[in-house]
């Protein structure tokens, strides 16, 4: 009887114990980081949005920015911005502290199309990433994208037209973009076609960018400041994204590049001696 007793505990210590559950590797959790702005403003909702993903939330603040912890593996997140309603928006599966960038709401939703081609032939770029007010999609095999539930007030679009996409393509630099001079018709937007310059063409990208550079260690360069100076005056500023660079449109002269991340910080020079050159510029973080 003894022996029987005990085999029935060893039994049951290997179903309910050792992790009692079926085991595998626990998702280490994330936190999100983004800001909420209106389209009808360009600045934060007013009252403050909630911004939830499951059971945890969390209150924009004064200035639209949030921070929310979130399983790890998270692919969405809802937006309740009060009269605008409520807004869910796609993410990349969440991992690490993963910035979201600005989720774009407001009193209308359209669909924002275009395409993104070959600035040397105008040739369709097939699986460019494409960005825009919180929305995310690729081109098909004619080069075309298609953004849907995008952020638009029928009465104004003056915040719209600011707001800057993107668009990335492999073996091409990446271009950034935006609405102006279109307005919705019928609940579309149709915007200028999106031209991406080869990593190999001698010509070089469009505005806004033909001065940029790599931020290293990658692991400290997302959200890095980049801050371009001409003498001691200050040119442009530029937060670093998860690609890891930084862009600036610029004319002909000699610059200084000051990158700072927490207490990293690094430099460079660059000088453009034509409007037409593309310079690179990479920037190491001590």
């Amino acid at each position: 009887m003894k022996m029987k007793l005990l085999g029935l505990v060893t039994a049951l210590l290997v179903i309910f114990g050792c992790g009692g559950g079926g085991g595998g590797t626990p998702v280490a959790p994330a936190t999100l980081v983004g800001r909420v702005l209106s389209v009808s403003t360009g600045g934060p909702v007013a009252p403050a949005a909630t911004v939830q993903v499951g059971a945890q939330t969390t209150t924009t603040a004064a200035d639209g920015s949030f921070t929310l912890n979130v399983p790890g593996g998270t692919t969405s997140l809802t937006v309740n911005a009060g009269s605008f309603g409520a807004w869910t928006f796609a993410i990349p599966s969440a991992a690490g502290t993963a910035d979201v960038g600005d989720l774009w709401v407001g009193p209308n939703r359209v669909t924002v199309q275009g395409r993104v081609l070959n600035a040397s032939n105008s040739a369709p770029v097939v699986g460019a990433s494409v960005k825009f007010a919180g929305r995310s999609g690729l081109t098909n095999a004619q080069g075309t994208f298609t953004l849907g539930q995008v952020a638009y007030d029928a009465a104004t679009q003056t915040a719209f037209w600011g707001i800057r996409g993107s668009a990335d393509a492999t073996d091409f630099f990446r271009s950034e973009w935006n609405a102006q001079p279109n307005v919705a018709t019928s609940g579309r937007v149709i915007v200028n076609d999106v031209l991406l310059t080869p990593l190999n063409s001698d010509i070089p990208p469009p505005p806004p960018h033909n001065l940029w550079g790599k931020v290293a260690p990658s692991a400290q360069a997302s959200g890095a400041i980049a801050t371009l100076k001409q003498g001691t005056t200050e040119i442009r500023r530029y937060t670093v994204g998860a690609d890891g660079a930084f862009y600036f449109w610029v004319t002909p002269g000699t610059y200084t590049i000051e990158v700072v991340k927490g207490t990293l910080d690094g430099t460079a020079s660059a000088t453009l001696t034509r409007q037409n050159e593309l310079v690179r510029k990479d920037v190491t973080l001590n």
